[in-house]
């Protein structure tokens, strides 16, 4: 397989994956996978890199859609209001990056939802989300690539990736509903309270509440 077909795979496999909610962890497996069909140089990782951060970053906008489109239910917890809180703020596009480079586990989905039913700004969203996919495919496909050759076979699961997937899909498909039921804007006031970093946000809360009544 020719460098040209795996970048199309990979780019394929990295935005479709990500298009469904909590599914698109395991692109940088996949891409790192392709990469073992051919004498992986520097440039071809690099190229890797790049075409799977902008194929997860683009197709991220369907959890963005999805919280648009379920922004008038959403918009009433305490979540999508904290969202809208610190959408002019830098803690959230900090969180935006770090949620989009954490390995393992797609939280960044949960906030994409928020985001799109607070109604962030999707241009700038889209900027820290590649940033963050950046980071995560500069630092996993890297290590995987080195690791995959000899170590994949021992830690293969029992079950098939896509059967772990859907199973991991399901998990965290209801800890959304979790998500949204807790009181954000009540352990954020907390954290403030302990950590006078972060920006003051209790004289709009009551607007908030008021605008939801």
């Amino acid at each position: 397989m020719n460098i040209t077909a795996i970048l199309i795979m990979d780019f394929l496999i990295s935005s479709v994956g990500n298009a469904l909610p909590f599914f698109g962890e395991a692109y940088t497996v996949y891409a790192s996978l392709t990469l073992l069909d051919v004498k992986s140089s520097i440039q071809y990782v690099i190229l890797v890199i790049i075409v799977t951060a902008v194929g997860a970053s683009i197709s991220k906008n369907a959890s963005y859609a999805l919280g648009y489109a379920l922004r008038r239910p959403l918009g009433k917890t305490s979540a999508v209001k904290l969202i809208m809180l610190l959408s002019n703020k830098a803690p959230l596009w900090v969180l935006v990056i770090i949620l989009a480079a954490l390995p393992g586990l797609p939280l960044d989905d949960y906030l994409y939802i928020g985001a799109g039913a607070a109604l962030i700004n999707p241009l700038r969203l889209n900027a820290y989300i590649l940033i963050g996919k950046l980071i995560k495919s500069s630092v996993e496909i890297p290590i995987e690539l080195l690791l995959f050759s000899s170590l994949y076979g021992v830690l293969r699961p029992s079950m098939g990736l896509s059967t772990f997937q859907v199973i991991m899909a399901v998990i965290f498909t209801a800890l959304a509903f979790v998500v949204f039921k807790i009181n954000w804007i009540r352990i954020y006031v907390k954290l403030q309270e302990r950590i006078h970093l972060l920006p003051r946000i209790e004289d709009n809360i009551g607007n908030f509440d008021q605008g939801n009544t």
